[in-house]
């Protein structure tokens, strides 16, 4: 029974051994593999914050594009009301302008009928200036026969007067 408990002993040895050979073994790779999974983690965690510093940029870019989004929108609002106003102008602008032609054609064909009675107006009063200067010139030539006819009057009258008085002298029977 010596040699049982003496092997007994060698393999207990053994086993011990091996157990303690097979912990440092599993220690020594759980050591390794946990430096390896630290550093991974360590990587993992470099890359999460660079990710969320990235994160943050593109955050801050995208609050910036919102705003701008916002102003954008305001000022679309702003010419989509001037435009409507602007519109509505034009065509205010228009109606008045439909209605000032129609009231140009229709002043010009006025002004078309004003112009066609003055000229028959100024026609008619330089027929009747004409009437006046051939009337001045009949009176003119009536005045100068009167004349004539005055003169030959005084002429008659002196004739007739130096007749009678030349009668008044004479005896004659």
């Amino acid at each position: 029974m010596g040699f049982i408990t003496k092997n007994a002993n060698l393999i207990l040895l053994f086993l011990i051994i091996l157990s303690a050979a097979s912990l440092v073994g599993a220690t020594v790779f759980f050591q390794m593999n946990f430096e390896r999974i630290n550093a991974a983690y360590n990587d993992k965690l470099s890359q999460l914050q660079t990710v969320s510093k990235e994160l943050e940029a593109q955050q801050a870019v995208l609050n910036k594009v919102k705003e701008e989004l916002g102003i954008k929108q305001e000022r679309e609002e702003q010419l989509g009301e001037k435009f409507t106003e602007v519109k509505e102008t034009k065509e205010q602008l228009e109606t008045q302008k439909a209605q000032l032609e129609q009231t140009k054609e229709s002043l010009e064909g006025e002004l078309e009928q004003t112009e066609s009675s003055l000229r028959s107006v100024q026609n008619e009063l330089e027929a009747k200036k004409n009437e006046v200067s051939e009337v001045k010139a009949d009176l003119a030539s009536e005045q100068s026969k009167l004349k004539n006819c005055a003169g030959k009057l005084d002429d008659v009258e002196d004739a007739r007067d130096d007749c009678i008085a030349a009668k008044a002298l004479c005896t004659c029977p």
